[in-house]
């Protein structure tokens, strides 16, 4: 750690680093220094400040590096695009730089854009990769980078451990002081009319009655859902609209959770608003909530889920939707009924956009109608990540539909629950770092405490599942299931139940909840 630390300090050429590290105290120094970042199948991601365990222009050059060694025999093109967060642009034109060095050739996004637009771009261009520096939905201190492959899904296994093995080699010390002082130099920029070559041909002007209020929670989603919804004839009321990196008006700007829709709710109320949507700060998350006997209620990520895949589904057959092993057992319901199949996979979109893009060589793209998550995350259009400016679209088309009919989203739901039964589903994360070694503890331990009635355990790193093994554990209950798995992208272990009986559900999840917090102390 001092070592490390020491290093950093004798040898990186910027002053202002270097004065800035002198100011690190001791607490700080052993923190910050303790380890390296690590890079995954969901990229790389931490909290903002000096050290190697952290994100920083000397990690994020690292990252480049790695990058440009494992492409630089390749004549490669490399898209780059950033988020409203603090330092992403910086970021950005650094990531930039250093590509430049390996004789790659960078397109740039000269703006602020959306993931699902950088995906487009991905694409449309035939880049070989394809960066955001992004962290999502996190809170204001954290930023990270995602990396993209040539069919606009995040790189698979093979690259991410050919990339790892180049980044664990790669000195961030001298990656960084490669560049620092280079300037940008020429590059082709791409421009906001990437947004209008994103939305071509999703369009159907016409009159609507639905009344809207819209939030891209101070992040990148309000130019493209804007000329979205405009184009389809929307109108509606926004508010967190301009690029705020410090997230003052809402500290956690996921739209997972209630919470984010404090100021968007105002908004909704003063205008007698039918539905809010919101996207998250990369716009690939969608939130709704929905005005119900002047009642505004949140919809659950499966309940939008179930929403779409009923939608799509219904007069149709042989069709396919894509979800993950900790999404509702109540999909498979609905995909039984309808004469469709669901394919499920690991979590995240690097397994699930795979297996959508397999099944579309196969049956063709446009019988995979769906791909989701419970996490938020909507796949409706030929993409193969997930997208919320277009999703909010498809839901906006259907609340539309419903209103016509005298009807809400929550009617809809209530349908969907007497055609296929009704399945509570909850999920809730703890936060800790140590997620890996509470999971290896309760796989020894088997919830023994708990006293519950447990008919199979199903081990995902042993157990043959027909899946990639990975670190999580599913336990089998009469009537249910719950999984217990560390989260990919942050410091915490979540929890995902399902239950027919929605009131034993909640009295496990805090059981649940109160037994792993013991472990923790």
């Amino acid at each position: 750690m001092e070592d490390r630390y020491s290093y950093w300090l004798n040898n990186i050429k910027d002053k202002n680093i270097v004065k800035n590290l002198k100011k690190l105290d001791r607490e700080k120094i052993k923190d910050n220094f303790s380890s390296s970042l690590s890079f995954g199948t969901a990229g790389m991601r931490g909290v903002m400040e000096l050290g190697s365990n952290k994100i920083n222009a000397l990690t994020v050059c690292k990252l480049a590096s790695s990058v440009g060694e494992y492409l630089k025999d390749k004549s490669a093109k490399v898209v780059i695009c950033f988020d409203t967060r603090k330092n992403s642009k910086f970021y950005s034109r650094l990531f930039a730089k250093t590509l430049k060095t390996y004789g790659v050739e960078v397109l740039l996004f000269k703006n602020f854009s959306p993931t699902p637009v950088l995906v487009f771009a991905t694409t449309y261009y035939k880049s070989d990769l394809s960066i955001i520096i992004t962290a999502s939905h996190n809170r204001k201190e954290y930023n990270g980078i995602k990396i993209y492959g040539s069919d606009g899904i995040q790189i698979d296994k093979d690259v991410q451990e050919k990339i790892t093995e180049l980044f664990d080699k790669t000195d961030e010390v001298e990656s960084y002081n490669n560049v620092y002082d280079k300037k940008l130099g020429k590059v082709k920029w791409i421009k906001n009319d990437i947004i209008d070559k994103f939305l071509n041909g999703i369009y159907e002007k016409k009159k609507r009655k639905l009344k809207i209020t819209y939030t891209p929670l101070n992040g990148t989603g309000f130019r493209a859902v804007k000329k979205l919804l405009n184009y389809n004839g929307f109108t509606f009321k926004a508010t967190q609209v301009k690029p705020d990196p410090s997230f003052t008006t809402c500290e956690y700007p996921n739209p997972e959770f209630e919470e984010a829709f404090n100021e968007a709710l105002k908004v909704a109320r003063k205008n007698d608003s039918d539905i809010i949507i919101a996207t998250d700060p990369d716009a690939d998350r969608l939130g709704v909530m929905v005005k119900h006997k002047n009642e505004y209620i949140k919809l659950s990520g499966n309940e939008v889920g179930y929403i779409f895949a009923d939608y799509l589904l219904t007069g149709t057959r042989d069709k396919f939707i894509v979800t993950s092993v900790v999404t509702s057992l109540l999909i498979d319901e609905i995909c039984k009924k309808n004469h469709a199949k669901v394919s499920k996979t690991l979590t995240g979109f690097m397994s699930m956009g795979s297996k959508a893009k397999e099944l579309s060589k196969k049956y063709g793209r446009e019988n995979v109608v769906l791909i989701y998550e419970e996490s938020c995350g909507y796949c409706v259009s030929n993409a193969f990540d997930k997208d919320g400016i277009t999703a909010s679209l498809l839901m906006l088309e259907i609340a539309e539909r419903l209103k016509n009919a005298g009807k809400t989203l929550i009617d809809y739901l209530d349908d969907i629950y007497s055609k296929y039964g009704k399945v509570s589903s909850l999920s809730s994360s703890i936060e800790l770092e140590n997620s890996e070694r509470v999971i290896d503890e309760i796989r020894y331990t088997g919830l023994k405490e708990l006293k519950l009635n447990i008919l199979k355990i199903i081990d995902y790193q042993k157990d043959d599942t027909n899946l990639p093994k990975q670190n999580f554990l599913e336990f089998i209950i009469k009537d249910g299931s719950f999984i217990l798995r560390p989260s990919g992208t942050e410091p915490k272990l979540k929890i995902y139940l399902f239950h027919k009986d929605e009131d034993y559900a909640n009295k496990l999840l805090k059981e649940l909840i109160n037994y792993i917090k013991a472990l923790i102390i």
